[in-house]
This record gives C-alpha cells, sequence and structure tokens, in this order.
C-alpha cells in the first residue's frame, strides 16, 4: 500500500491502481474509510479514481505511450489517394440521390395525372366481341 510521503506529493497511475485493487478488497463495515484515511487520501479523492477507473480515463503510463505521430511519404501518398476518392464518391452519391429524387418526382407526376385523367374521363364500355360476318354460317347453307 502506497503512502503519501507529503501532502504535495501526487501518486503515479500505477500506485492509483494498487489503491484502488486494495480499497475494492475492504469488505467489513468501516475498513473502507480507515484505509482511507490510512493512505491519507478523502472520500472524494477515490470516488473521483473509481469513476476514472470506470470509464476509462484512468490508464497505466504503459498506456500512455504514444507512437511516433508524423506520417511517411508512403502514408502521405496514401492518405491524398484516400481523399481524392472520397471526394469522388461523395459527388458521384450526389449525383445519384439527385436522380432518386427526381424519379420520385416524376412518378408522383405520373400518378397524379393518372388518377386525374381517370376522374376526368367517362368509362367506355367496350363492344363484346362478335364474330366477324364472313364467319357467320349464311341461313340455308350446309357446311360439308
Amino acid at each position: 500500500m502506497p503512502v503519501r510521503a507529503s501532502n504535495r506529493q501526487h501518486f503515479t497511475t500505477d500506485q492509483k491502481h494498487a489503491i484502488l485493487d486494495e480499497y475494492d478488497k475492504c469488505l467489513e463495515w468501516g475498513s473502507k474509510a480507515a484505509f482511507i484515511r490510512a493512505v491519507g487520501i478523502t472520500e472524494g479523492t477515490m470516488n473521483h479514481w473509481c469513476r476514472q477507473r470506470e470509464s476509462g480515463e484512468l490508464k497505466s503510463r504503459s498506456d500512455n505511450v504514444k507512437e511516433d505521430q508524423r506520417l511517411n511519404a508512403g502514408d502521405k501518398q496514401l492518405l491524398k489517394r484516400v481523399l481524392k476518392e472520397n471526394e469522388i464518391l461523395k459527388a458521384k452519391l450526389a449525383r445519384s440521390e439527385a436522380a432518386v429524387d427526381i424519379l420520385g418526382k416524376a412518378s408522383a407526376l405520373l400518378d397524379a395525372m393518372a388518377k386525374s385523367a381517370a376522374a376526368t374521363d367517362p368509362k367506355v364500355e367496350e363492344p363484346e366481341p362478335q364474330r366477324p360476318e364472313w364467319l357467320t354460317p349464311k341461313p340455308g347453307k350446309t357446311s360439308p
């Protein structure tokens, strides 16, 4: 259990993790408060560290090691190519969305025209299908 040397000392992240692990092991009534007093921190500080650990903000030093953030020439070239492709695809998407919008409006217009024509035109009755005259048998003649 790390002990604070003075009121101005800060605990490292590894020490905070060790303190939090020990704090979690305190199960008896009053043992957590006694542990906090023994370490020399306040209950608010312990609650703050617990919230940081749960949210993932309390990381160990090994997690804080940063890699080289600079891009090499190959990465820069790849980035330029991907950005250019992204712009092309955005333009293509905009054209496609415009075409879909126009087709939707045209479909709505044709539907409206069809409904309008059906409402204004009277129903024309279809003549019943009949045999043409030249196929109808003449009276008095028999077929061979």
